[in-house]
């Protein structure tokens, strides 16, 4: 059996699976229903397998790997729905991370699931130190200086406005429910040049006060010019000021994405494994 949980008081029974797990922030902000997504449970009270679609990011199995039926299920609602919504998103692979129950192996179902045909990655957590951050601060005020021509902007909503490319708009869209969810949950920054919005860092995922980053640069002629640095430590700024928690989470080939990381004060944890393939091939 297969059941949507499409009600916050049903989404809250999950809340102790997603507990200390690397995506809790993720899972969190979809149960909590701020970012866009879909969870399936194989009952309605006191579940004991869920299946947790984080739009434009990952999907997750937590929980029970001994349960036939939902494993079943499971196969059919990827195919037949969450995968060909995911292709008109602009999906294009299939991500999955999976939090076992003490004494359940999710290993064995994956590959009867996915004819063992799903390739294994890398997933690198990180966790912010706001003592290395700050010295960091003190030791690259020069560092942080921008190209010229570039300047820095806080996203609100009159720069939502005036970016007439709707580049911004886009990005939150990808994962929230509304412009206006975002302005009322989350934080962003950009970079701006020639009245044009070239980078942008904004929370993607929000649950409580942890905030998930994404951060993109959006044409090459931009890069390697300290825009993306400059962004995200304005962006963790704005947070630390809230009283939030920035959080980074990041592939383990995306060696920028770690560098960054390392600039502004996350520790690297244990890189942990992320499940793919892409979406195509399991469409029939």
């Amino acid at each position: 059996m297969l059941v949507l949980l499409d009600q916050l008081s049903q989404r809250k029974q999950l809340a102790p699976f997603i507990s200390g797990t690397n995506g809790h922030v993720v899972m969190g902000g979809v149960l909590a229903g701020l970012q866009c997504g879909r969870v399936y449970a194989d009952r309605l009270h006191a579940p004991a397998s869920a299946l947790i679609w984080a739009k434009n990011e990952m999907f997750y199995l937590i929980g029970s790997s001994d349960n036939d039926q939902f494993n079943r299920r499971v196969r059919e609602v990827l195919v037949q729905e969450l995968l060909p919504e995911a292709l008109d998103a602009g999906e294009d692979m299939l991500n999955l991370e999976v939090y076992p129950e003490p004494g359940s192996d999710w290993s064995p179902v994956l590959h009867h699931m996915f004819n063992g045909r799903l390739r294994e990655g890398l997933r690198v957590p990180f966790q912010f130190n706001l003592a290395k951050y700050e010295k960091w601060l003190e030791s690259s005020s020069n560092s942080l200086s921008i190209f010229p021509g570039y300047a820095l902007q806080v996203i609100d909503r009159a720069v939502i406005v005036e970016d007439k490319s709707r580049i911004i708009e886009h990005e939150i869209l990808k994962f929230w429910h509304s412009v206006d969810d975002f302005i009322r949950y989350g934080v962003g920054t950009c970079a701006v040049y020639k009245g044009k919005v070239v980078g942008t860092c904004i929370s993607v995922f929000v649950s409580g006060v942890h905030h998930e980053a994404g951060i993109h640069t959006y044409d090459l002629i931009h890069r390697g010019k300290g825009l993306a640095t400059a962004i995200a430590s304005s962006y963790v700024r704005l947070l630390l000021e809230q009283g939030c928690v920035p959080h980074w989470t990041t592939e383990d080939f995306r060696h920028d994405s770690i560098v960054i990381a390392g600039k502004l004060g996350f520790e690297q944890g244990r890189a942990y494994p992320v499940y793919y393939m892409p979406i195509q091939e399991l469409l029939p």
